[in-house]
């Protein structure tokens, strides 16, 4: 198969995937308490709890992607994904809900290391960071898409739309398998060549530098909840801007996140590019805390989005040296397990995000800004020194030499 065909199959179906998720994350919260009839509080403690159980499920799954392939796996976690979200149907409370939301994170932190290893698998060196790139513009694109398609149902806000809705984003995940089961296979690991299943989470400098630049990930509760919290309580701005700036970084990702990655290449690079997308992170918490000062709306807001520019550009940043270094220096023929330890460690960061970030926002107001700031710098600052001892390993040096190697070329001979 033509790479260029292999790209059309990942990317339609991170299309068709990012729709059902913006479909799904915007009507969740109304679906379980309002047509599901599920109690608020014990929503929230059952779908966190699920969602921090299901993160544990990312290893062995990796560990099952280099010994039996990764498309095979993918494909396979991608369908238990659409069959747990339709048994969302069938919740009634606390502990159907749970169950169902400890299978549903489990397969979709699962996938989210698979992904990235079945592109490093099928792309020759050069063109994976890009095919990244490209696909997380495709998927904020669909998202945006599908957050729309929410807003008409919670429009229309009656039961049989939501479960309409729910049932179709099942049918997203069926569709998103059929696709990227179309793409060349990737051949497993040999059994001879297999490390054992705990070899990546045994791999302390890899794990450390993969928690330091997970750190980085705080960026996306800085925006989605930190900083509703703030305009609304902090600044004179409305609190429309607070959906301004989501529809701002969605629009500065797809237009800018593939140029920034194209430049992030090699370890030196990524070290600097995660080390810098701290440090402008940290820039935007201060400018979020000058927001609280001007009196003037239109000033506040003006603040407010300067920030938020900040805030994306080192998202960018972010992203783009995080793929850099979680492929960069994994061993070979481990890859699933090591792409799995970048996605539970991210994922780690996702979970516990809000609940930092609001609690500083909220208990030390602009402080807690600087804190978080103080706290994105010291996270990436030791990286450099951690990259060079992880690079000292003469097995890992042979291995990213010859990465290229293993497994691209019956991939992409495949028909």
């Amino acid at each position: 198969m033509k790479p260029a065909r292999v790209v059309a199959h990942l990317l339609t179906a991170q299309a068709i995937n990012g729709f059902g998720d913006g479909l799904w994350f915007s009507i969740w919260a109304i679906f379980f308490t309002h047509v599901q009839h599920i109690p608020a509080g014990q929503m929230g403690l059952a779908v966190g709890l699920g969602g921090a159980v299901g993160l544990l499920a990312a290893v062995p799954m990796g560990v099952l992607a280099d010994r039996h392939g990764s498309r095979e796996v993918l494909g396979v976690v991608i369908v238990l994904r659409g069959l747990a979200m339709a048994a969302y149907v069938f919740v009634t409370g606390f502990w159907s809900l749970l169950l169902v939301t400890i299978c549903f994170h489990a397969v979709r932190s699962s996938g989210a290391g698979i992904r990235v290893a079945l592109i490093y698998g099928l792309m020759p060196e050069e063109q994976r960071l890009r095919v990244l790139a490209q696909s997380r513009v495709v998927q904020h694109i669909a998202y945006a898409v599908g957050a729309a398609g929410g807003a008409i149902v919670l429009a229309v806000d009656r039961e049989w739309i939501y479960l309409a809705a729910v049932l179709i984003n099942a049918a997203t995940f069926l569709v998103t398998a059929y696709f990227t089961v179309r793409v060349p296979r990737v051949p497993a690991v040999p059994a001879d060549r297999r490390h054992g299943s705990t070899q990546a989470v045994r791999d302390f400098p890899y794990v450390s530098i993969m928690l330091a630049t997970a750190v980085l990930a705080f960026c996306w509760s800085m925006l989605s909840s930190g900083l509703p919290l703030w305009i609304t309580t902090h600044t004179t701005a409305g609190a429309w801007v607070a959906a301004v700036a989501v529809a701002l970084s969605s629009i500065l990702i797809a237009a800018f996140q593939v140029r920034v990655t194209r430049g992030v290449t090699g370890i030196p690079r990524a070290v600097g590019a995660a080390r810098f997308a701290g440090l402008l992170l940290a820039a935007s918490c201060a400018v979020f805390a000058l927001a609280a000062l001007p009196s003037n709306p239109v000033l506040a807001t003006v603040v407010i989005l300067l920030g938020v520019c900040a805030n994306v550009v080192g998202e960018l940043y972010y992203v783009a040296s995080r793929w850099a270094l979680s492929l960069g220096l994994m061993m070979r023929d481990a890859e699933g397990q090591y792409q799995g330890v970048q996605a539970s460690t991210e994922a780690i960061a996702v979970a516990v995000g809000p609940a930092v970030v609001t609690g500083l926002v909220t208990g030390m107001a602009g402080v807690g800004w600087l804190v978080l700031g103080a706290i994105l710098v010291v996270a990436v600052a030791p990286l450099r020194v951690l990259a060079a001892r992880t690079m000292r390993n003469p097995e890992r040096v042979a291995a990213a030499a010859a990465r290229d190697e293993a497994g691209r070329e019956p991939a992409l001979k495949e028909t």
